[in-house]
């Protein structure tokens, strides 16, 4: 089944996972429009960043299941939210330089609400191609945290998930909620928007709290 097919099946028995595929490709996106900013990139920069931030953690699941082809070759949509999304981030940014990306709280929002719903989404894909519960969340993580680590490497950042940020841990855990949450009920507002707020939860406690990972070496 291709990956187009399986998010189609799982939208018709509720919208709660196409609302929450929405708003992960609007969060990524503006996340690297946000990021292009900061990286002094040009408009083009900032929209292909954009696109490749939202789709990429996607892509590399679909590729990793087998579910070929990769969902938006068969349904663009993810394209041009991620397209009208930059537009509008460039404009603003424009128009209100004020609105300076570097600073971090709307960066760190929308970087926080893009791994939460990529997280739950591809878990929830995962699941429906019929692989078991354990690759499942590593396919979840995997879609959370892939399009951020694309947009690190393009901006010549270090990757937030290599430098000791819960971030990872985060998309994990939402993650592992999901499939819990998906074995005890079929109430699919629980499953998908309880699993999607732990994971923002998570990262806001991380970030207020300064916690990190303990690194490799002391130094």
């Amino acid at each position: 089944m291709s990956a187009s097919a399986l998010i189609s099946a799982i939208d018709t028995s509720s919208g709660a996972f196409l609302i929450v595929a929405i708003i992960g490709t609007i969060a990524f996106a503006t996340s690297g429009v946000m990021a292009a900013a900061e990286a002094g990139m040009d408009w083009l920069g900032a929209a292909v960043l954009a696109v490749v931030v939202a789709i990429g953690g996607g892509t590399l699941r679909d590729l990793l299941i087998g579910n070929t082809p990769v969902g938006w070759i068969d349904d663009q949509w993810p394209v041009w939210v991620s397209l009208i999304t930059a537009a509008v981030g460039i404009v603003v940014l424009r128009v209100r330089p004020d609105a300076n990306p570097t600073r971090h709280v709307p960066y760190l929002l929308a970087d926080a609400v893009g791994l939460g719903s990529f997280a739950v989404l591809g878990t929830s894909i995962a699941l429906e191609s019929g692989t078991s519960a354990f690759v499942a969340v590593l396919m979840g993580v995997i879609t959370g945290v892939g399009g951020g680590v694309i947009r690190d490497i393009l901006t010549n950042t270090q990757p937030m998930v290599l430098v000791g940020q819960v971030y990872a841990v985060a998309a994990l855990i939402g993650s592992l909620a999901h499939v819990g949450l998906d074995a005890a009920t079929s109430r699919e507002e629980v499953i998908v928007w309880v699993p999607m707020a732990v994971v923002v939860a998570v990262r806001a406690v991380a970030i207020r709290l300064d916690l990190h990972l303990p690194r490799t070496s002391k130094n």
